[in-house]
């Protein structure tokens, strides 16, 4: 199953919607109180409807509206962002990268599940999946290492469908992640191994109860994001399938001295 870099991005964006949203043409505005590049940075896929100039002028002063940096996300083939003419006008107009990333996809079938069916070696663990984030998941959620802002739940559940699997170990929850569906995809956020529990396969686990979950529903792509630095977590999906789609980054416009 095969997928452009435009569209995938408007599906990422269907699955993590901020809690304002804009069109300028065909560019999302997103503002959600700063919580996540996603939801806070304009989606410059397809024509804004203005020159290029007008538009990022547009996109500066509705971010200065709402108190937050003008920041755009741009997508494009992998190690080529050059190839992307608005990257290239923000980056002469002295628009810094905040954020780098890469999109990983793969089908969704039962070869991503299979791969982590085997649980941990010490032995089976308890899976849940829900329809809302429980306080068990909750706890364990962090974003770039910090507690999230209570605007956060509102976020997680803002796709038109998602489920949360939580893995829980003698009562306690151990391993957590996010599926989001829209567009006939699915897309896996959120997956994180409490620290006294990793290097035990349970990143595997939780992924693969992910996948499952989106089969259920007949989603036939997923797709996710994982830092371009974070090699272990890139070696962690590549080993279960998932294969490199496009880079993505942040430009956000750098302040005044």
């Amino acid at each position: 199953m095969t997928i452009s870099i435009d569209e995938l991005e408007r599906v990422a964006a269907d699955g993590w919607q901020a809690t304002e949203q804009v069109a300028l043409g065909d560019w999302l505005l997103r503002a959600a109180g700063g919580f996540t590049g996603r939801a806070n940075s304009a989606l410059a896929v397809g024509d804004p409807g203005l020159p290029l100039p007008l538009a990022i002028d547009h996109v500066r002063q509705w971010y200065q509206a709402r108190g937050l940096p003008a920041m755009v996300a741009v997508g494009y083939p992998l190690d080529q962002p050059e190839d992307n003419p608005v990257d290239i006008y923000l980056a002469e107009a002295g628009w810094s990268v905040h954020h780098g990333a890469i999109a990983m996809t793969t089908a969704a079938d039962a070869g991503a599940a299979e791969a982590g069916a085997a649980g941990p070696p010490d032995g089976p663990v308890r899976i849940e999946v829900a329809d809302e984030p429980g306080d068990g998941w909750l706890d364990l959620y962090r974003y770039r290492g910090g507690v999230p802002p209570p605007i956060s739940r509102r976020l997680l559940v803002s796709a038109p469908w998602q489920a949360f699997a939580s893995v829980r170990l003698a009562g306690e929850t151990v391993a957590i992640g996010r599926v989001a569906a829209a567009r006939g995809w699915a897309g896996l956020t959120a997956v994180e191994v409490h620290p006294g529990h990793r290097r035990r396969g349970l990143g595997r686990v939780i992924t693969a109860a992910l996948v499952r979950a989106a089969a259920d529903r007949g989603r036939n792509g997923i797709y996710l994001q994982v830092e371009d630095t974070n090699l272990a977590a890139r070696a962690l999906y590549q080993g279960m399938g998932f294969a490199d789609h496009h880079g993505y980054h942040y430009r956000i416009e750098r302040p005044a001295p």
